[in-house]
């Protein structure tokens, strides 16, 4: 059943559902959207857009002059301690997927770290992999920079996680990997601490969630894998035209490979207009069909704050500054693909989703009218056509996502080898698996080359060298 949720004092409220009332595809219920802290409405960011940050190197530098350190002891191991913790076999899948997730989407809170791996563990911030992660230096921690008692947040919920600017992972950790953990953690993109924006990193990472958990859709994807040339590039087995280092914030992947990047805009800063125009001139290069992509940018401007402007207008004023630099409005222009939205449209109130989220509903300038006549609503995964080139594998990321830790839990199949996706290790050095002659032909069954026998299954690889959803 709809409901009409409190009107946000800047747009018009849809309809909207409360999330405890839909079925999540989340399999760990007290992570659920319904269950997480709401990192829009629940006023966490009211001094700014940053949380409060700390690190081991710094802990440790108040410890060693005198100062209480502002974590527990657990959480300035030594090296000897926390190398074992940090390579052992136990929760080592968990522990790389924690990894991958942070790699992914820069900045995440322990619930959605929870969530996107399917793992309790991860909402303590003093469980084993996340001390040793942290006392390495490879992760910080922060807390976001409203209280806890007035933002009502559980105990050990409210901290967050981010790769720390260090070498770690290059030094320390990549060497005890194996090439299929290392594009589990990684993606075969260079770990990077990227950019820090934190409540613009928390929402892009909740959009990705809440996606997955509520719309049919292929697969998700976070800022790390957004970028330009994965889009249109590299990661489509082409040279992308004067790449350079823009990314999205993240996309959702269509069930037949439409990608919908988003880009997350709190505010209507200096460099919009170029954003858009770089996302417009990517676009007017590669057509639909080829590449499979559009773009959306939602507008989240501080509901907590009473003098904040919302970006929106400010968004509809740059697209249609930018589109007159390229005319048309047909399904390859960018007109038709750079499309409007709003987090209060899409979430009117706390924990609620709302009609046009469903239907990933923007407003394209495609009108024949001037002002708001311009803008035409479409549902990006009901209405969007989309009919990929003959030689255009588009599902292909969608079979390939779970290969990546970073990839929902629950969109990752329990317990399945994904690891003839990559093949093995000799498959990838091009040499065949030798057979040797059997000694007594005469005698031989015919099995194939370590196939099973009686209660025995047939020889795999070993574990580190399967990816194991």
């Amino acid at each position: 059943m709809l409901s009409m949720s409190a009107q946000h004092p800047r747009r018009k409220t849809p309809e909207s559902i409360h999330a405890a009332m839909l079925p999540s595809a989340c399999t760990l219920d007290a992570v659920s959207t319904a269950q997480r802290v709401d990192p829009y409405w629940d006023e966490l960011w009211v001094p700014g857009s940053q949380a409060n940050w700390t690190t081991a190197h710094a802990e440790r530098y108040y410890r060693d002059h005198g100062a209480a350190p502002g974590v527990p002891q657990r959480l300035l191991m030594e090296q000897d301690e926390y190398l074992p913790l940090l390579t052992t076999n136990r929760g080592r899948v968990n522990r790389q997927n924690a990894w991958s997730v942070t790699h992914a989407y820069r900045t995440v809170t322990a619930e959605q770290l929870a969530a996107f791996t399917g793992c309790r563990t991860f909402l303590d911030y003093r469980s084993a992999p996340l001390a040793a992660s942290f006392a390495s230096d490879l992760i910080d921690f922060g807390w976001f920079p409203v209280p806890r008692r007035y933002a009502g947040i559980k105990p050990g919920r409210n901290i967050l996680y981010r790769p720390a600017a260090t070498e770690v992972y290059k030094l320390l950790i990549e060497p005890t990997l194996t090439g299929p953990e290392s594009l589990t953690v990684t993606g075969g993109q260079p770990w990077s601490s990227g950019g820090q924006y934190d409540r613009h990193n928390v929402l892009a990472a909740e959009v990705a969630l809440r996606a997955a958990e509520v719309l049919p859709i292929g697969t998700v994807l976070g800022e790390t894998f957004a970028s330009v040339d994965l889009l249109l590039g590299g990661g489509l087995g082409k040279t992308a035209k004067k790449p350079d280092n823009r990314r999205a914030d993240g996309v959702i992947v269509r069930t037949d490979g439409l990608r919908i990047a988003y880009e997350i805009t709190a505010t209507a800063s200096r460099g919009l207009e170029s954003k858009v125009r770089r996302w417009a001139q990517a676009l007017a290069a590669h057509p639909l069909e080829t590449s499979g992509l559009v773009v959306v940018f939602i507008a989240a401007p501080h509901p907590d704050r009473k003098d904040g402007k919302n970006p929106l207008t400010a968004l509809r004023n740059a697209i249609s500054d930018v589109l007159r630099e390229f005319p048309g409005t047909g399904s390859d222009s960018p007109a038709a693909r750079i499309g409007v939205a709003s987090w209060p449209d899409y979430f009117p109130a706390r924990h609620e989703i709302s009609e046009l989220f469903f239907r990933l509903e923007a407003d394209f300038a495609v009108g024949q009218g001037r002002g708001a006549d311009k803008w035409v609503p479409r549902g990006l995964l009901d209405e969007q056509k989309f009919e990929p080139w003959k030689t255009f594998d588009a599902t292909a990321i969608i079979d390939n996502a779970p290969l990546l830790g970073a990839t929902p839990h629950w969109l990752r199949e329990a317990r399945k080898d994904y690891t003839p996706i990559i093949g093995s290790p000799m498959d990838r050095a091009g040499v065949s698996v030798p057979h040797p002659a059997p000694a007594k032909p005469n005698l031989t069954k015919g099995r194939a080359l370590g196939a099973g026998v009686g209660s025995a299954e047939d020889t795999l690889l070993p574990r580190r060298l399967r990816i194991i959803g």
